[in-house]
C-alpha cells in the first residue's frame, strides 16, 4: 500500500495539456533500477526489531537542494560488478533501517558501473543531511577518501541523474540554496550542509566540474534565446463562461543568453481575445539569468459561450518571437454547470485561549453543529478503556502489549500503528432518535488506513482514509451510524478491524459518539441556526461570491448546503476551487478536504462521490480569508464531464423552498 504522494507540484502535473507536457521536461530521465530488482525490503519487513518504513519521515517537500555523497564503507567495486553493488545496497539498506531510519536514507544510488538505483521515494524525506527536508540525498557507492576513486562511468551516471533532477525540478546546477538558515550550493557535497568528511576529497574536489556539466547538458541544443513553463505552473484547464480571471505565469530562461530589457524581451498574447497581458516586456534595468524564472501577470476573458478554447501565448525579442508556443486548452462550461444556489449559515468564530481569533486550521477542523458527546471513550486512559469495555486482539500479530510513546501514539519500538482488532461498548446516553456519528481521533499521517466497523455486530462498513501530504496529523474522521441499529438500546458494540499490514495499519486514539454535528446537517429555509437562521442565496452566473453571500465577513467558518437530485444511482466527483480552506460532504461522508493557498480557479481540488437516486444533500465548509471570495462547485462524472439532468434544490423536493417555510410556520412548526 502506497500513500499518495505529496503534492509538491500538483498545478503542473494535473493541468498540463499534452503539448505542454512534452516540452516541459527536455531531459529525459535514466534508466532507475527499481527496489524490487536488487532485493529491497518489502513492506512488513524488519531488521534488527526495526520496521521497514520508507515514507516514516514524512513528506520531502519542494527539492531545492541535491546533496552528494560516498558509502565509505562498504566501498566500491573495482572492477564494476552490478551483483556486489546490489549486495552493498542491501547492507546500506539494513544498516539505516537498523538506525530507526525506516529506509535507506539517500533517494538514489549510483554502483560501480554507473547504474542508477532507486533509494527512498523522491518526494519523501530522506535520512541523509541534515537538512534533509527539500534536499535529495544521491549517493555514490565507494570510498572517496582514502581509497578509491570516482569511474568515468560514475561520473556519467551523476551527471546525466543530476541534469534529469535539475530539470525536473527547475535547480540551478551553478546556484545556490537555502535551507534552514544554511546557504550551500544546489548541488552540494555532504560536507557543504555537516562536518564531515563525505562525499570524501576525490569526489568533492570534483563537484564544480560536474555542476557545470550538469549545466551544460540543461542547456544544450538550445538557442540564445528559449522559454518554457517552471515546474511550479498552473494551467487551468476548466473555466466559467462570461468570467474575467487572472493567472501568474510563470516562464524559466532555458536559453544560454540572460533576459534583458536592452533586447524588448517580453509576452505576446497569440489568443488576443482571450488573453491580455499588462505589462508584457521586462522593466528597465530587468535582466532574467539562465536557468532562473520570470512571471508575467495575465488576464484571461471567457467567452459568453461554452466550449473548448485554447489559451496560448509566446515570448520575444527584438527580431521576433522565440521559443515554443505556450499553449493549453480550457474548457469553458456554462453556469448550469455549476451550484451557485444555497441556504447559508455563519460565519461561525471561535477564538484561541489568549482571545484571539482562531486560525484558518482550527476554524475547519471545528464541527459548530456537534453538540455535547453522547460517550467517550480514550484510549489513552485506562480507566476509560475499562469502562468501556475495552480489548485488543492481534496487535502486532504476535499479541503483544500495546505500548505507548510520550505523544500519545501506540509504538513498539520504532514501529507505530495499530495492527488487530478493537471493540468497545458505547453508551447512548441522552440519545433521542435518529443517525448517530462515531468521531475517531486518528494519525491520517501521510499512510494510507483501511479498516472495517462493525456496529452491533451486524452492520458494517469498510472505511478508509488515503495518506495525507502532512506528517503526524491528528484528524477527527466521521462514521455515520444508521438510526435502526441504536433503537430501543441503552449502549452499541463497536468494533474496528485494520486491514492493513503491520506498519500500515489504522489507529484510534479516541472514540466520540455524537447524535448532531456536520455529517447530519439537513437544513430548511429559515431554520435557527446558531447566532441566526438558514438563508438563501443565488447567483445566476455559477460563481458563488462569498462576499456577496456572507457580505462584510472575511473570517469564521460558513456553511453552504443544498440538494441535487440524481437521476440514477451513480460514482461521480465533486470538484471545487477556491483559495481558502474548504471541505465537502454528500450525503454525510467527508468527500473532500481541501487546502489553502490554491488559485482562484474552478476544479483545482476534487474528490469521490456516491450519488444515490433520488435527493442527495451536499454541505460545503468554508473557512473565510481576506481575498479569498470566489467558490466554485461542481458536481461531473469521473472524466470531469457535467452530468445530464441533475436537478438542485433548496428543499429535497421539487416545491419552491420559500413556499414551503410559509406553509411550516403556518401550521405551527417551529423554525428551528
Amino acid at each position: 500500500m502506497k500513500p499518495v504522494t505529496a503534492a509538491l507540484l500538483f498545478a503542473a502535473i494535473l493541468s498540463l495539456s499534452p503539448v505542454l507536457a512534452d516540452s516541459l521536461r527536455r531531459i529525459p530521465a535514466p534508466n532507475i533500477v527499481p527496489k524490487d530488482q536488487w532485493g529491497s525490503m518489502k513492506e512488513g519487513d524488519r531488521y534488527q526489531d526495526r520496521v521497514f518504513d520508507p515514507y516514516s519521515q514524512g513528506p520531502l517537500g519542494d527539492p531545492l537542494a541535491i546533496t552528494i555523497h560516498h558509502t565509505y564503507r562498504p566501498a566500491g567495486a573495482n572492477p564494476p560488478n552490478p551483483e556486489e553493488d546490489k549486495k552493498k545496497l542491501q547492507e546500506i539498506q539494513n544498516f539505516h533501517v537498523g538506525k530507526g531510519w525506516g529506509d535507506v536514507g539517500y533517494h538514489l544510488l549510483i554502483g560501480s558501473d554507473g547504474t542508477v538505483y532507486q533509494g527512498r521515494p523522491l518526494g519523501w524525506m530522506g535520512t541523509h543531511a541534515p537538512p534533509n527536508t527539500s534536499n535529495i540525498g544521491v549517493n555514490v557507492i565507494g570510498d572517496f577518501q582514502e581509497s578509491e576513486y570516482p569511474s568515468t562511468a560514475q561520473l556519467e551516471g551523476l551527471a546525466g541523474l543530476l541534469s534529469w533532477l535539475c530539470d525536473k525540478y527547475d535547480i540551478d546546477p551553478t546556484g545556490k540554496a537555502v535551507l534552514f538558515e544554511q546557504t550551500a550550493p544546489a548541488i552540494a557535497g555532504h560536507r557543504d550542509w555537516n562536518p564531515t568528511l563525505c562525499p570524501g576529497d576525490r569526489l568533492y574536489a570534483l563537484l564544480a566540474d560536474v555542476r557545470n556539466r550538469v549545466r551544460a547538458n540543461l542547456l544544450a541544443g538550445h538557442p540564445p534565446y528559449d522559454a518554457r513553463p517552471s515546474v511550479i505552473q498552473y494551467f487551468p484547464r476548466v473555466l466559467l463562461a462570461g468570467q474575467q480571471y487572472e493567472l501568474n505565469l510563470f516562464l524559466r530562461n532555458v536559453g544560454y543568453v540572460p533576459w534583458s530589457h536592452l533586447n524588448k524581451i517580453g509576452l505576446d498574447s497569440l489568443s488576443t481575445s482571450l488573453i491580455t497581458i499588462a505589462e508584457p516586456l521586462l522593466k528597465d534595468g530587468e535582466t532574467i539569468e539562465t536557468l532562473t524564472n520570470r512571471s508575467w501577470r495575465i488576464g484571461i476573458q471567457t467567452p459568453e459561450t461554452p466550449g473548448t478554447q485554447r489559451l496560448a501565448v509566446g515570448m520575444s525579442e527584438a527580431h521576433g518571437r522565440f521559443g515554443d508556443e505556450i499553449a493549453w486548452d480550457a474548457d469553458v462550461l456554462g453556469p448550469d454547470a455549476f451550484i451557485s444556489e444555497w441556504l447559508t449559515a455563519g460565519p461561525f468564530e471561535m477564538q484561541t485561549a489568549d482571545g484571539a481569533a482562531a486560525s484558518a486550521d482550527s476554524l475547519i477542523a471545528k464541527d459548530f453543529f456537534a453538540t455535547q458527546p453522547l460517550d467517550v471513550m480514550d484510549t489513552m486512559d485506562e480507566a476509560s478503556e475499562k469502562a468501556h469495555g475495552y480489548a485488543v486482539k492481534d496487535e502486532y500479530t504476535s499479541g503483544e502489549r500495546n505500548f505507548r510513546g510520550p505523544d500519545g501514539e501506540r509504538v513498539k519500538d520504532s514501529g507505530r500503528y495499530f495492527y488487530g482488532e478493537e471493540s468497545l461498548k458505547l453508551s447512548l446516553g441522552d440519545y433521542k432518535g435518529g443517525d448517530l456519528i462515531l468521531r475517531r481521533l486518528i494519525d491520517a499521517g501521510d499512510r494510507d488506513q483501511r479498516a472495517a466497523i462493525t456496529v452491533e455486530g451486524k452492520w458494517q462498513i469498510i472505511w478508509k482514509h488515503p495518506g495525507q501530504e502532512r506528517y503526524r496529523l491528528w484528524k477527527e474522521v466521521d462514521t455515520i451510524i444508521p438510526s435502526y441499529l441504536a433503537a430501543h438500546k441503552q449502549a452499541i458494540d463497536v468494533s474496528v478491524k485494520s486491514l492493513g499490514t503491520v506498519q500500515y495499519g489504522c489507529n484510534s486514539f479516541r472514540y466520540s459518539l455524537f447524535d448532531s454535528g456536520e455529517p447530519l446537517v439537513a437544513p430548511r429555509l429559515g431554520e435557527k441556526v446558531s447566532g441566526g437562521e438558514w438563508q438563501q442565496w443565488k447567483s445566476h452566473d455559477g460563481l458563488t461570491d462569498l462576499s456577496s453571500a456572507f457580505p462584510g465577513k472575511e473570517n469564521g467558518a460558513v456553511y453552504l448546503t443544498a440538494y441535487v437530485r440524481s437521476p440514477r444511482t451513480q460514482l461521480a466527483e465533486v470538484h471545487t476551487g477556491c483559495a481558502a480552506r474548504a471541505k465537502v460532504w454528500v450525503n454525510g461522508d467527508l468527500d473532500l478536504t481541501g487546502s489553502a493557498g490554491k488559485p482562484s480557479f474552478p476544479d483545482t481540488e476534487s474528490g469521490s462521490v456516491l450519488l444515490k437516486s433520488g435527493w442527495n444533500r451536499i454541505l460545503v465548509k468554508v473557512a473565510l480569508e481576506p481575498g479569498a471570495k470566489d467558490l466554485y462547485v461542481r458536481l461531473c462524472d469521473r472524466q470531469g464531464r457535467p452530468i445530464p439532468d441533475l436537478k438542485v434544490s433548496l428543499e429535497p423536493s421539487d416545491r419552491d423552498p420559500e413556499k414551503v417555510k410559509t406553509a411550516r410556520l403556518s401550521n405551527g412548526e417551529e423554525s428551528g
